[in-house]
This record gives C-alpha cells, structure tokens and sequence, in this order.
C-alpha cells in the first residue's frame, strides 16, 4: 500500500508543481528580496497620525479630571494661551505631512464645521483658549465677490435734483391740441435743438429745471396741451480711484453711480487702506468723508453721494487697528477712527455672546514698542472707567465656564440619573425622595458611594454608606449631607452577584440559558424554552445537579418524567437549583431522514432518503438499475466525512512543510557568504511561497474507490457498503478515450482500443521528453484507484478477450509519466518527503478504498 502511495504522490507533485508552478516561473518576476527570510510587505505602513483634539470645557465627574477641578475652584479666572489645543493639534498634523507648510489656520471638525459658536457652546465643544489664526480685518472681504446688485440700474427714474450734461438723452412728449413726440441728445456744447422752439442750452440744469424750462418754451408756441418730460440712455462719466486700493484708476461709470459703486468697480480698499475715511474730491476740494463702518454696521448710505464727472475718490493710508476674538458675536481686527474704548470696541463686534465671561476681559498690549504686557479688566468695571485702546491691542473674550457650581449628581440603579440642583443642609433623603419611584427594582440598599472633591487641594475621596437606613430609618450617620460636585452612585444587587441560571437542552424549541427565578420549577423551565418538540422523549428527562461541598462538588442524575410534570403533578414538579442542567432526550434512534444523492445513468437518478443501516445494493435498486449506457467500473463516490477528512490530512500537512522549507530558507540567507548566493536563496524562497500558496489550493474531494456492479452482484459483498447521510454516487456513460499527460510531448487523449498497451499510448503522445521518470510510470485507473504497469505477470484483457503481460487498460484510464525530481533540488532536503506526498495524493482521493 505504502508503494502505491508514493508512485501517486509522484503524480501529484507533478500536476502541483511541475506543470503549473514551473511555467509560472518562467514568467514571473521575481518578488523584491525579504530580510531574514520573511517577506516584507508591498508598500511600508503608513505611522498612525494623532487625531485633532479639541478642548471642551470640563466636568467634574470623572476623577481623572481632578487636577482641572482644582485649578478651576481655587482660581476663578481662566488662563489663556495664545495657541489652542486643536492648533497644537493640527501643527503635528501639518508638520508630519507637510513638512515645509507652516500653520496657518485652525482646523475645524467637518461635523462642527458649519455650528455657530453658542451651539458648540450648548454642546459642550466651544475651545475654552483663545485663538487669532481665523481672525482677519474686518470690512475687506465685502469687496472679493461684489453683487450685482450694487451696481447702478439704469431702469430706474432719475431723481429730480440729477443735474443734466452732455450725452444725456431727453424724451419729450406732448398731447392736447397739438400732439407730438420728440428724443434729442444734449450735445457737446450742452445744447438740445427742438422743431420751431430751436436750440436750448441744458447743460447744468437739474432735471426739475429742465422740466420747467421746456414747458415755458414750448408754451410760447402752443396752448392747451400737456406735457411729460423723461430721460432716455444716460451718459457716462469718469472717475478716479487713487490711494491705497486694490485697482486703482480712472473709472467709466454711468452718471447714476455713487461713490459706492465706483469702490466696488475699483476692487476696494487694499488691507493697508482705510475703510474709515474715503473721501470724494471735486475740483481740488474734499466734499464728503465716507466712512464705511457706518454702512457696514449701521447700514447707514446717507454720504454716499452721486458722483459728477472727474470727481476722484481718494483712500489714505489705514488708521490704528485693534483685534478682537473669543466670544463675541462678530470677532475681527477693527480700525480705529479716534479715541475708542474697549466698551466701543465690543459693540463695534456685535456684543458679548451669552458664553461670554464677564468678569475677565483680557487686553494684550504693545509697551513702549519693546515688550507685550496684559491688562485684565472686569466689563462691569468699564461702566464707571473705561480704557482706551491703543494701535496693536489684542482683546481676547474667554468664556465661561461648563461646571456647574450648585448641583450633585446622581447616577446607577435608579429610574431618573443626572444633575440635581444642591441647597445648604441637603441630605441623600432629599436627593431620593420616593425609593419606590426614584429607584430601580432590585436596589441593593446595604452599600452605596458618595464621591467627592476634599478641600483644600480637592482630592477625590469615596463614602460608603448604607442606603436602606438613610431612605427608610433616616439615619443621620448614613442619611450623609451632601457638598456641591458630590456623585451618588446607587448599585444593582446584581453588580456584587452572578445572577444565577439554569440551563434547558436537547428536544425543546428554545435550548439554552435561562435565568432562575424564585420558586422556579422545571415546568416553568420547560414552558420558558418553548416546550418539548414532538419527537421528545417524556418520560426520562434528566436533571444534572452540583452542588458545592467543602470537600467538593458533588455531582447527582435525577431522572424527571416531563409527561407527569406537563400534566400538572406537583411530586414530579420539583424546585430548581443555581446551575441546574435540564437534558430533554429524544425518542430512540430519531433521526428525521437522511438522503443521499445518485445521478448519471441510473433508471431513476435523484436524491433518495435512507433508513438507517441502508446499503448501497439496495439504493441501486430503488434508482431502477443501471442504463444500457452505464459504465459502473468508473463510477464516482463521495463522502462528506471522508472530504473533511481528507481537507484536515491536507492542512496539517502544508503547515507542516511550510514551517520546515522556510526554517530552511531563513538559515540559508543568514549566513550566505556573498551577496549573490543570499539573493539565489531568497528566490528559492519565492518559489517555496508560491508552493504553498498552490498546496493550500488543495480541496478534499471525499472519493471512496469502490466497486460497483449490478445490485444483485454486490449484494452481500464487501462492496455493499452502508450508505451515509450525504453521499453522492455517479454513474457515467461509457468513456471511449485514454489520456496521455506529463513528460511526453503532446498531452493528449486518445481513442480507446483493446489492443493497446501503455506504451503504444506513450507512442501515441510523441514518447518520453528528456526529464521524464520512466520508471515510475503510473496508471489511474477509472475508478480512482493508481497501479503501477507491469504489476502482475499476467492479467486478463477483457476487451481483447486475451492474456497479457502487464495492466490492463481500460476506457477512462489515465497514464501518467511523471517528471524527475532534481529539477527541484530544495525538495530533496524536505524531512519525510514520502509521508507528505502520500498526504498529497490523498487530496486527489485516489488512496482511501472502501474496506
């Protein structure tokens, strides 16, 4: 047997390694080298990055916060810092992944990206530090993307005060006794030329002029007619933009446009000009100091004059600027325009928000152009004295804190956890003042917790205290007072305790664990897992019980008749214990059905249910007998228990082989003499992998080699096997062809004919190549099993009807001329080369007969 094994484990080796992992080989590029026989991955991994972190403000209710308690109720005020957590945060961030960049502004969390500050607020994400990196100068940004709304329409009436001038188009209609229409243009000169009334000299005139002077001229030659008077397409003039903005020039604009339009056409003041002081020049003369805060702010347009032609508009130079930041409503860097005060500043942002902490505003301040210095002021302080800023002060609102100073909190067994407001003399019974209400089922009243911060450095301390005798007895010593930032914890009694169960298993709709309950019967444990199945057995049932000893745990059987305890007798109905085990059997030998599968050419293929002991005669017979085309020498049986198997055989095997080829390899590579020989070792690595890799391809078949024949001819025999649960058996129709494949030059299958012999197949496929093993060819046969040619010195040729020397060949054999091993010299060095290549051939199913 152990002969046979190792001419098909030669087979196999052949169809694993030779036909495939050599071809593969010759075109694969080799795998960049592994150090010390390990395989380095495809790409490097990639340092886990630390997540931005955003400081919220702190709560008291986890002692690892002891130290910010500490700090908040010994000091009142806040200590800001110039640069927030989530800056610092984010510079390790950029740092790591863009090394040049340097930090420019804070990152936000796209899901806090678009909340206002009072919403972080109320959830509890607002930075507690102060931070300048998004604040920009306010004003500039209202010019980067103008509307078009601001520029002037020219759909709309003229006032009357629109002073008239060349380019203008007057339309003038007139109806009564007379009727006419007429559209003239004021030309060059400023005049219009009329029929009969002549040439009028408007330029200057306003519109409400204009509307008079052409009445009283056109009355001089007609009565009792109306008239109305309108502007067409009005002229253009130009203006210029100069001074510190961003395009500056001489600008086309319509003679409706107002100072700011013609800002907007210009592109606006750049960052170094002022948005506090514009002024509009008409010949050599400042007439109009505009001030944009006022518009932006206030609203207010009212100096936001017309312009006339060659006006020009003129921006200095910024004036001082101050920023602002923290919580107020419109935080920014602000110009000055004279003396202002923090308090101007403030409403100048839009005011505090309702976050806003009041009692510390922090201004930081260049002294004497040398050093920074800070000044911290109280807002309700700035009523009665204020301070004046100075150019570069920075004032940072910090806000308030998310403690909450008069509250305990409540948490644990109880129906209503969280924040409840404290009061001076308050006691644990006022905290819960209803146990029935306030409380959970299942209390455990003898222990509880206060946790509470201790003065003077407010170190966490833990009292115990027994909750029963403060609710019920209102103990005085255990009734404790209570102190702001207290935390009472109320406990299960199931928190100090295994809930204890019983289990329920076998013929019931619900087998598993079940908690137990006082009183708790085996009824009751039955009826909870759904009652009995149909099939169960009720009259022994079988109760395991342990019980614990000081000598150790006795372990007793107690048969229970389920059919007496459904049935309602209270004797058989016994009480359960802690980790009873309830077995419910059932009836003898049960077993649903089972089923086996035949197809191919059987009278009747299908899938068949079997009784238990049921033979393979005997489900041949059922099928109807075999077809006049059947072939039942090459008949097919699987086996689902000899598949898994067969699979558990193969694994062990290739775990096996890869611990010893790369044991071997990683010996190899460390003490290679020379650079050449390591890479020549860790190629031979490669190949190694790419061995396994196809040996854990592998998949059990489950093939029985059996014997099948008509039923009457097993039957009986050794061959009429007990069918199992699973089984599949196919029956082919005769194969007309015998294969060729391995070391012979042309794999190929050939006609069947009964006076061939192996060798003539040989023939037939072109002969051996130069690497074939002549000497170990083999055979496999139809009906899965493996020879050896020449076994025997004669056999019977059925199909010629003759004596002959060597093996028979049947249709649907397979000769196979394995190739010689030294091509692959790493094999030879493998420890128990045989027993592993006969676990190979078992994955074909070739080798487990039937008996």
């Amino acid at each position: 047997m152990r002969y046979r094994c190792l001419l098909v484990s030669f087979l196999l080796l052949f169809l694993f390694v030779v036909y495939s992992f050599a071809q593969e080989l010759q075109v694969r590029p080799i795998l960049p080298q592994a150090q010390s026989g390990f395989f380095l991955p495809s790409q490097p991994m990639q340092p886990s990055l630390p997540m931005q972190s955003y400081q919220t403000a702190p709560t008291i209710t986890k002692p690892s916060q002891e130290g910010l308690m500490s700090q908040e109720m010994k000091t009142p005020e806040i200590k800001a810092q110039d640069v927030s957590q989530a800056e610092k945060s984010q510079e390790v961030l950029s740092k790591e992944s863009k090394p040049t960049e340097p930090e420019l502004s804070q990152a936000t969390p796209p899901q806090l990206e678009e909340l206002s500050d009072f919403e972080r607020f109320i959830i509890g994400r607002f930075p507690r530090e102060i931070s300048f990196s998004g604040i920009r100068q306010f004003g500039y940004d209202l010019f980067v993307k103008p509307p078009s709304t601001f520029a002037p329409s020219e759909m709309i009436p003229v006032s009357p005060d629109y002073v008239i001038g060349p380019g203008d188009e007057i339309r003038i209609s007139i109806w009564g006794k007379i009727d006419g229409q007429w559209s003239v243009v004021v030309d060059r000169e400023g005049n219009i030329n009329l029929p009969k009334i002549g040439v009028l000299g408007v330029a200057g005139l306003t519109f409400r002029d204009l509307k008079e002077l052409l009445y009283k001229e056109f009355s001089k030659y007609y009565i009792g007619f109306e008239m109305n008077v309108s502007m067409g397409r009005l002229r253009t003039i130009t203006v210029y933009v100069v001074g510190n903005v961003k395009n500056p020039g001489a600008y086309t604009v319509s003679s409706l446009a107002t100072l700011v339009n013609a800002l907007f056409a210009a592109g606006g003041p750049n960052k170094v000009g002022t948005m506090r002081d514009i002024q509009v020049k008409r010949n050599g003369q400042t007439i109009v100091h505009f001030d944009l805060y006022d518009f932006l702010l206030k609203g207010d347009k009212t100096r936001d004059i017309r312009l006339m032609p060659e006006d020009v508009i003129f921006i200095p130079p910024i004036g001082p600027r101050v920023a602002i930041a923290g919580n107020v409503k419109r935080p920014a860097i602000y110009e000055l325009k004279g003396p202002t005060t923090i308090r101007e500043l403030i409403e100048m942002a839009g005011g505090l928000t309702a976050s806003a902490y009041i009692h510390r505003i922090q201004v930081e301040r260049i002294f004497q152009s040398e050093v920074k210095i800070i000044l911290d002021v109280d807002f309700k302080e700035l009523k009665e004295k204020d301070i004046y800023l100075q150019d570069g002060d920075i004032v940072k609102i910090f806000p308030i804190t998310n403690i909450v100073i008069n509250a305990v909190t409540l948490q644990g067994h109880v129906t209503k956890p969280g924040q409840y407001q404290w009061f001076e003399g308050m006691r644990i019974s006022d905290l819960i003042k209803n146990p029935v209400k306030d409380l959970l089922p299942e209390t455990y009243f003898e222990h509880a917790l206060i946790e509470r911060y201790v003065e003077p450095d407010y170190h966490l301390e833990i009292i115990s205290f027994n909750l029963g005798k403060a609710l019920f007895e209102k103990d005085p010593n255990e009734n404790k007072l209570l102190k702001p930032y207290d935390k009472i914890t109320i406990y299960s009694v199931w928190d100090f305790k295994d809930r204890p169960v019983v289990r329920i298993s076998g013929a019931v709709h619900k087998p598993g664990t079940y908690e137990l309950r006082k009183n708790m019967k085996v009824s009751d444990l039955v009826k909870l897992a759904g009652g009995p199945k149909y099939f169960a057995y009720l009259k022994e049932a079988e109760l395991t019980r342990v019980t614990p000893t000081p000598s150790g745990p006795i372990t007793e059987k107690i048969i229970i008749n389920l059919e007496k305890v459904l049935s309602g007798d209270q004797k058989a109905d016994i009480y359960l214990q802690q980790d009873d085990y309830l077995f419910v059997r059932t009836v003898p030998e049960w077993d649903l059905y089972q089923t086996v599968t035949i197809t191919g050419e059987v009278r009747f293929p299908g899938t068949y249910t079997i009784k238990k002991g049921e033979t393979l005669s005997t489900l041949l017979e059922r099928a109807g007998g075999f077809t006049d085309k059947a072939y039942p020498r090459g008949a097919v049986f699987i086996r689902q228990s000899v598949r898994e198997l067969q699979q558990k055989q193969i694994d062990e095997m290739v775990d096996r082989l890869e611990r010893e080829l790369l044991s071997q390899t990683g010996g190899a590579i460390a003490t290679a003499s020379s650079a050449e020989e390591a890479q020549i070792y860790q190629r031979e690595a490669e190949q190694k992998r790419l061995f396994i890799q196809r040996l854990r391809q592998i998949k059990a078949l489950g093939r029985i080699v059996v014997h099948i024949d008509s039923p009457e001819k097993i039957k009986g025999t050794p061959w009429d096997i007990i069918l199992e649960d699973g089984d599949s058996i196919h029956i082919p129709s005769l194969p007309s062809a015998v294969q060729v494949i391995g070391s012979v030059y042309n794999q190929n299958a050939f006609l069947f004919d009964p006076k061939k012999g192996v060798y003539d197949y040989i023939e037939l496929a072109g002969g051996f190549t130069e690497g074939a093993d002549k000497s170990n060819i083999f055979i496999l046969k139809v009906d899965g099993s493996a020879v050896k040619p020449g076994k025997g010195l004669l056999s019977w040729n059925k199909w010629a009807k003759r004596w002959e020397f060597g093996t028979e060949i049947e249709p649907g054999d397979t000769i196979v001329v394995p190739e010689k091993l030294y091509h692959f010299a790493w094999i030879r060095n493998i420890k128990d080369i045989t027993q592993i290549l006969y676990q190979i051939a078992v994955a074909a199913g070739v080798i487990i007969a039937a008996f």
